[in-house]
């Protein structure tokens, strides 16, 4: 999970929180489109965006300010600023804390500069 460290993967057996997120947008038709707009947006902080899986959606992982609100709430404002700006539905079942997230091989993955030794 992108969320945090867990004894076991259980929300009640968080360890430490990351202060990342992670939002499962599926059935998206142009996910390259999609990936362009959310990397232009400023209002929240892209850590890592790639394709799913199953190559017909995008993980989206982005940085939360848990002094500001709990994941849940970040989840659901994450959601509806998705819906009412891009017309975009994540998919609410990825709010548990635990939730586990595959990685996929993108080769267009995007990762925050910030991450990269030079």
């Amino acid at each position: 999970t992108f969320s945090g460290i867990f004894k076991e993967r259980r929300d009640n057996d968080l360890v430490h929180h990351s202060g990342l997120i992670t939002i499962d947008l599926d059935h998206i038709h142009n996910t390259k489109k999609v990936k362009d707009l959310l990397l232009a947006d400023t209002s929240l902080e892209t850590e890592l965006l790639f394709i799913s899986p199953s190559g017909k959606g995008l993980k989206w992982v982005v940085a939360i300010d848990l002094k500001m609100a709990d994941h849940t709430t970040y989840f659901t404002a994450i959601c509806n600023y998705l819906e009412h700006n891009y017309n975009l539905k994540a998919d609410r079942s990825g709010k548990d804390l635990s939730r586990a997230c595959f990685l996929s091989y993108d080769p267009d993955v995007y990762i925050n500069p910030k991450y990269i030794i030079q």
